[in-house]
């Protein structure tokens, strides 16, 4: 990584490898990354994969309209917003080193969860309406948008994925 201003010393020292917590039975040696809410936590992973953005995705990371979650290519949470934490009630802290699906229950629909997964696994834009849960277990409608962000080289090296609480679906009522 360039690193030629103020800012971008901020951006590395925000990104440094955090220390590594002991844990009761050994330590852990995942390295988990710094915590960066806001506009900054989604600018600095930007940076970090030199994400070239349509105009599209850039107002909706902008807007403020939407719960956004940002993983790596492995489904690894690096990045959610305010947005998220309010209509999850998870934190950041909670959020960060795990695969979305920690939201999905025992209702949420096999069906959905199979076309998420092959989409993504094609690399392919999601638009999809899915049964999650908060962390106080209440189940609520989702409605997602997945896109797969490429840096310069148009390699895959995120997804996004845009969410906003709907009513029902009708279409799952009867589960």
């Amino acid at each position: 990584m360039d690193f030629c201003g103020p800012y971008d010393k901020q951006v590395a020292n925000t990104y440094r490898v955090t220390q590594i917590t002991p844990l009761w039975g050994g330590w852990e040696f995942r390295q988990k990354p710094a915590l960066s809410t806001g506009t900054a936590g989604w600018l600095a992973l930007a940076k970090t994969y030199d994400w070239e953005l349509s105009a599209p995705v850039r107002r909706d990371l902008i807007s403020g309209e939407w719960a956004i979650v940002i993983t790596d290519t492995s489904q690894i949470i690096r990045y959610v917003n305010n947005q998220f934490e309010r209509m999850t009630g998870y934190k950041n802290h909670e959020a960060m080193g795990r695969r979305p699906d920690f939201l999905q229950g025992i209702k949420t629909d096999p069906v959905s969860r199979q076309r998420i997964r092959k989409a993504i696994d094609q690399q392919k834009i999601v638009d999809e309406r899915i049964l999650n849960y908060r962390k106080d277990q209440t189940a609520y409608w989702c409605h997602i948008i997945i896109r797969p962000i490429v840096n310069r080289q148009r390699q895959v090296v995120n997804f996004v994925a845009f969410e906003q609480e709907i009513e029902s679906d009708d279409r799952y009522s009867h589960q």
